[in-house]
C-alpha cells in the first residue's frame, strides 16, 4: 500500500493537534512528533554493540536495523508520534525492606500502555477525514524509542541513560504510534544535566563507563531482569535489597526529586504490597500465575526472582532465610540454586 500523499500544513497541524488530544484523552502527559527517519544515536548505538555493552541481550543486535528505521515496522512510515506516561515515585518496598523497580506496579505496562496508544490512534482516525495506517509500538517492539522521543522533544538523554522529561523526570514510560501521516514534528529540548554527575557516582557497579553510555554486564537491572541462569557473586554481593531492577540513578537525579509526601502516601497506600524475599522463595507456581501472572514480573519469572530474592538475602544478611535458603539450593533450575548455595555459605560463616 502507498503511503498518504503529503498533506497541506493545515491539515497537518489539525492531524498532530487530534493525536495530542485522543493521547490525553489516554492519560499521555506528554505527546511528541519526530520524523520517521534514522533517530540521533544511532551510530553510537551501534558503537554500543560493537563493544559489547549489552552483555547478553543478543536481540538488540538482531533487531538493530528495525530500530533505526520505523519503515521496517510500518511501509511507508512518515512520522512517529511519541508519548509519555508517568508511574509512581513511590518506592515499592516490602515489609522486609526488599525492593523492586518502582515501574513494576500492577499490570504489565507493555499491555496497558498498548491500548491505550491504540485506543488514542483509532479515535484520531475517526475523527480525521484522511485515512491513514499505523503500527503502536512499547518497548519490546524494535524501535528507538528513547532516541524517538527525544528527538520528538519529550525530554533529553541523561547521564544515566533515562530520558528525562523536564517536567516530570524520569519515571515515565513510553509508547509510539509509528504512521504513514505525514505530520510536523517538534523540536527537541536542550539537554539540562550540566555538570551533575550524581547518577555515576552512585551506581553500585560502576555501570556507566562514560555519561550516557551503560555497561549492560555491570548494572543490576540486566542481571535481575533480564539475565537468565546463575548471576556472578561480584554482582550477588552488592544486591542488597534488590529482588527486581534497581532505580539508584534515577532516584539521587535532582530532576526527580522528593514526590509530596501525601502524593506518596496515596500511592503507596493504593498498591498490591510486594513480596518479602521469604514470600518469592516460597511461592508456588499457582500463586505465581494468579499473582503476578499479567505483570512486570514475568519478564524474570518465578525462578529469576526467587534467584534474586535468595541472592538479596545472602547480600543483606537475612540469617531467617537460612533454612529456605539451604531448600532452595537443592533445586534443579541452575540460577536460583546456586544463588541459594551462595547465600547459605555466606550467612552460615557469619554465624
Amino acid at each position: 500500500m502507498n503511503p498518504q500523499p503529503p498533506a497541506p500544513g493545515g491539515e497537518r497541524v489539525t492531524a498532530a493537534g487530534v493525536f495530542r488530544e485522543e493521547a490525553r484523552r489516554e492519560g499521555f502527559v506528554r505527546t511528541g512528533i519526530a520524523r520517521a527517519g534514522e533517530p540521533p544515536g544511532t551510530e553510537s548505538f551501534s558503537a554500543w554493540l560493537a563493544a559489547g555493552l549489552h552483555a547478553g541481550m543478543k536481540y538488540l543486535e538482531e533487531t538493530r536495523e528495525a530500530r533505526a528505521d520505523p519503515v521496517r515496522i510500518l511501509p511507508g512510515a512518515r512520522s512517529v508520534v511519541c508519548l509519555s506516561a508517568p508511574y509512581s515515585e513511590a518506592p515499592f518496598r516490602a515489609s522486609d525492606g526488599a525492593e523492586a523497580a518502582r515501574y513494576a506496579r500492577g499490570d504489565d505496562y507493555h499491555g496497558t500502555l498498548r491500548q491505550r496508544a491504540d485506543r488514542a490512534a483509532r479515535r484520531t482516525a475517526r475523527r480525521l477525514a484522511t485515512p491513514f495506517r499505523y503500527r503502536v509500538c512499547v518497548d519490546s517492539t524494535p524501535l528507538a524509542e528513547r532516541a524517538f522521543a527525544a528527538a520528538a522533544g519529550l525530554g533529553w538523554i541523561g547521564k544515566n541513560a533515562c530520558l528525562i522529561d523536564p517536567s516530570r523526570g524520569s519515571y515515565v514510560l513510553l509508547a509510539e504510534i509509528v504512521t504513514d501521516l505525514d505530520l510536523p514534528p517538534d523540536d527537541p529540548v536542550a539537554e539540562q544535566c550540566g555538570s551533575c554527575v550524581r547518577c555515576l557516582a552512585a551506581c553500585p557497579t560502576q555501570a556507566f563507563p562514560s555519561p550516557g553510555i551503560l555497561d549492560a554486564s555491570r548494572c543490576l537491572a540486566y542481571w535481575t531482569i533480564e539475565h537468565r541462569g546463575p548471576v556472578p557473586d561480584r554482582v550477588k554481593e552488592v544486591l542488597g535489597d534488590r529482588v527486581f531492577g534497581c532505580d539508584i540513578c534515577q532516584e539521587v537525579c535532582p530532576w526527580n526529586g522528593p514526590s509530596a509526601a501525601t502524593a506518596r502516601a496515596t500511592r503507596a497506600g493504593e498498591e498490591v504490597p510486594l513480596p518479602t524475599r521469604a514470600e518469592w522463595l516460597a511461592m508456588g507456581p499457582g500463586e505465581w500465575r494468579r499473582r503476578f501472572g499479567g505483570s512486570a514480573f514475568n519478564r524474570s519469572g518465578r525462578r529469576g526472582l526467587q534467584r534474586n530474592a535468595a541472592a538479596s538475602a545472602g547480600s543483606v544478611g537475612d540469617g531467617n532465610l537460612l533454612p529456605a535458603l539451604q531448600r532452595a539450593a537443592c533445586v534443579e533450575e541452575a540460577g536460583l540454586a546456586d544463588a541459594a548455595a551462595w547465600a547459605s555459605r555466606r550467612l552460615s560463616e557469619r554465624g
